[in-house]
């Protein structure tokens, strides 16, 4: 059984794509936690914050590393859906907009989550349909498909390199084109709790994870491609 060109150049998008869109997805969620966040802080000289209390004639609130773990915990746990409620926090440290726009973060994963099943449906059938017209056909699949994943990562990795800001702004006009997120970073406490330095050590760990993960699965298809017939 043989298939045309334009077909499989579909069928490597369609995996490659897969694979990109539930990768991505389930590796941010994994490096969501605690431990990177506390790793990235003490990286990067974080021993303790100013926070504003938004109380009645205002004030400051300080909080150590140990704090602000906690307190992304918290919000790590609303956004990715393992609890219901948004955290509330004594004395209050986050405006309603903060709190609208972390609920908009949470429906964001909520769709996101949603695309793992449906993206690991389309590699199953992808694989399964490469598979009826021999081994062969199977494993270039997986290794054309992989590599063009890492290749997209590595473009993006690169252009986040030399403009991270640009491309943070434009992922968040797409996912947030109500435009809730810009906060004054004199003000807001969100912005102290998750600074640039967050936001591009976990962006880095992401795509090298993926780049890793997706080369392993590269050379092993590539190594049983060899030795199919």
């Amino acid at each position: 059984m043989s298939v045309s060109p334009v077909m499989r150049s579909i069928e490597v998008a369609l995996f490659a794509g897969s694979l990109l869109v539930g990768g991505l997805v389930v590796l941010t969620l994994l490096w969501s936690g605690t431990g990177p966040y506390e790793d990235l802080a003490r990286a990067n000289g974080v021993d303790e914050v100013t926070l504003i209390a938004h109380v009645p004639g205002g004030g400051t609130y300080r909080t150590d590393r140990n704090g602000l773990v906690v307190m992304h915990e918290r919000w790590s746990k609303f956004v990715t859906g393992a609890v219901g409620d948004a955290p509330r926090f004594d004395p209050p440290l986050f405006t309603e907009d903060e709190y609208s726009h972390m609920t908009d973060v949470r429906q964001v994963f909520t769709g996101a989550k949603f695309l793992v099943p449906v993206a690991l449906i389309v590699i199953v059938i992808r694989l399964q349909r490469a598979r009826l017209r021999g081994p062969r056909e199977m494993w270039r699949l997986v290794r054309d498909g992989a590599l063009i994943a890492v290749g997209l990562v590595a473009l993006v990795g690169v252009v986040a390199a030399v403009a991270f800001e640009p491309l943070f702004l434009a992922f968040h006009y797409l996912f947030f084109p109500q435009g809730n997120f810009l906060f004054d970073p004199a003000t807001s406490n969100i912005v102290r709790l998750y600074p640039d330095w967050y936001w591009e050590g976990i962006t880095l760990r992401v795509g090298l994870t993926f780049i890793a993960v997706a080369l392993a699965l590269a050379t092993m298809s590539s190594l049983r491609l060899a030795r199919a017939k």
